[in-house]
């Protein structure tokens, strides 16, 4: 009867020694036996033993849970530090960079649900970012709270670590959020190489995900992400144009190829405090006047720096036409007079909730000024218009509270600068001494806004001072003229009549009198930007 074999056990194979582990051979006893093995007897090398052991099998995976996007006191500081970042959030950014719902975030950060995820940790970060830098600007909470923990670049850094590389991974609502407040934070420090770099990560991403087709967003998602993507998108839209007008690179994401609609849902506490609590009606009116900047800019741009049309067949030149210019004009006056009164004036209070409307005031001032006077010096107009254009502009952002100008903080210089340098596409090869008293008027009244912001805004009082010092040459300039001229009209030898003194006597004072250009290089706010930052006068160039 047959029976069954016992099956052999398969033997792994011996270790080998060092030099034949080195040398990648199997490791044989000697024939007469002995403590060396074969290969190392004849070589005549010592046999060891001595190389540490690897463990078989397949290694070991780097883990995926939360551990690397978790908060770390010692790194991030107490829990405390960070609701003070996330407050400062809510109190000074919120009302422009409104690009989370408040109230479920708060939640999510009171349930301890955040971060929960690489993506919930990387907007929290950049939260803390964009916060701790605008919180070193008040000067007494940062002697209460600042510690070595209490970093702005480190809070950078976390939220740039964990933005990953590949747009695949970039398509959570939440990682979008942290790639556009890390793009404000970046403006705001004249980071402009970290600028441009999320910058083209948010338009890679949302070219992967179309981002900027509704149609195209996960139908199952909730009504509140719903909402975020909606602020999120038209925020960085105006991001985008104002970067455009401030650096001067094309507008990537134009409105007419959009399909995104306005946020519409108000944070709760406005519903529960009535109306008058209201604000993101007039959140989205300066969506509209970005929107009308857009097509603007194109027009400013095409009638200062015409296109290189050789070769081509098509012509664009009723893109320029006056009557696109006056439509925008016409319905952004119209939209502005259907406002409710509280987006037309501000008014400061200690209620961060009714300041919002404030904030709301303050940028559509700010950005529909410019929107006239992109309008106004698209069309034939002289310097001297636009040099009350402009003066209007300043009259009104001196009435507006600092606390709301501190809001838009550069932002809102970047676009007062832009006024300075449209003004100075109107100067030519010269400047006549009655032109130059209006530009003066300007130059002096910006220098004396800038000073008076400068416990609000960094820098302003430098730049008001560089204003003051140019007038200043300036006038010494004229002075030292007219003193040469009459020197010279003293020394003439030649008898002059009576009626010629008087003329030349005026002469001395002719309102057509030229200041040359080196004088015309005014510097207008938008001067602190060097030319490595890649900040250096954009459209205004």
């Amino acid at each position: 009867m047959a029976t069954n074999a016992t099956p052999i056990k398969r033997q792994r194979a011996t270790k080998a020694c060092d030099f034949c582990h080195t040398r990648g051979r199997k490791c044989a006893p000697q024939q007469q036996g002995g403590p060396e093995c074969a290969t190392c007897h004849d070589f005549g090398v010592p046999c060891t033993w001595n190389r540490v052991a690897k463990r078989r099998g397949a290694k070991p995976q780097p883990g995926k849970g939360l551990a690397r996007w978790v908060l770390n006191e010692e790194k991030h500081g107490s829990n405390h530090i960070v609701q003070l970042l996330i407050d400062t959030y809510f109190k000074q950014v919120y009302p422009v960079v409104n690009v989370v719902f408040e109230r479920s975030y708060r939640e999510k950060w009171q349930a301890q649900q955040i971060p929960s995820s690489q993506a919930s940790f990387a907007l929290l970060m950049s939260i803390c970012a964009l916060s701790a830098f605008r919180f070193q600007g008040n000067g007494n909470s940062r002697e209460r709270y600042t510690s070595p923990d209490f970093n702005p670049d480190v809070y950078l850094e976390e939220a740039l670590a964990a933005i990953p590389h590949d747009v695949s991974y970039m398509r959570s609502t939440e990682m979008m959020q942290a790639v556009g407040v890390i793009c404000v934070t970046a403006l705001e420090r004249r980071m402009a190489s970290l600028l441009h770099k999320m910058f083209g990560l948010y338009h890679a991403a949302s070219a992967d995900q179309g981002f900027c087709d509704e149609k195209q967003w996960n139908p199952a998602m909730s009504t509140i992400e719903r909402e975020e993507r909606r602020r999120l998108f038209w925020y960085m839209y105006r991001l985008e144009v104002h970067t455009s007008l401030v650096m001067g690179h094309v507008v990537r994401c134009p409105d007419l190829q959009a399909n995104v609609a306005y946020p519409s849902i108000p944070d709760e506490e406005s519903t529960e405090l009535g109306p008058a609590f209201e604000w993101l009606t007039g959140w989205n009116f300066v969506t509209d006047l970005y929107r009308g900047m857009e097509h603007l800019i194109t027009r400013f741009r095409l009638s200062r720096n015409p296109q290189h049309t050789e070769r081509r067949l098509l012509r664009t030149s009723f893109i320029s036409a006056d009557h696109i210019t006056n439509q925008i004009v016409a319905q952004l006056t119209a939209g502005y007079e259907s406002l409710p009164e509280r987006f037309k004036s501000a008014e400061s209070s200690n209620d961060p909730r009714s300041n919002r409307c404030g904030f709301q005031t303050a940028n559509i001032i700010c950005t529909k000024q410019l929107v006239e006077m992109l309008a106004f010096t698209s069309n034939d107009a002289t310097l001297l218009q636009a040099c009350q254009t402009a003066h209007d502009l300043i009259d009104r952002i001196s009435s507006i509270p600092t606390q709301f100008l501190r809001a838009m903080s550069l932002g809102m210089l970047q676009e007062l600068s832009g006024f300075g340098q449209i003004l100075s596409s109107f100067i030519g090869k010269d400047l006549s001494r009655s032109e130059y008293t209006k530009l003066r008027v300007v130059m002096l009244c910006m220098a004396e806004l800038l000073e008076n912001l400068d416990d609000t805004l960094a820098s302003a009082d430098q730049a008001g001072k560089k204003l003051r010092a140019h007038v200043s040459d300036i006038d010494k300039f004229l002075a030292s003229r007219e003193g040469h001229e009459a020197t010279a009209s003293h020394h003439e030898q030649t008898p002059i009549p009576g009626d010629q003194a008087v003329s030349i006597a005026e002469s001395d004072l002719d309102p057509m009198m030229m200041i040359p250009p080196v004088y015309l290089q005014i510097p207008w706010p938008g001067e602190w930007y060097s030319t490595m930052d890649g900040l250096d006068g954009g459209l205004y160039a």
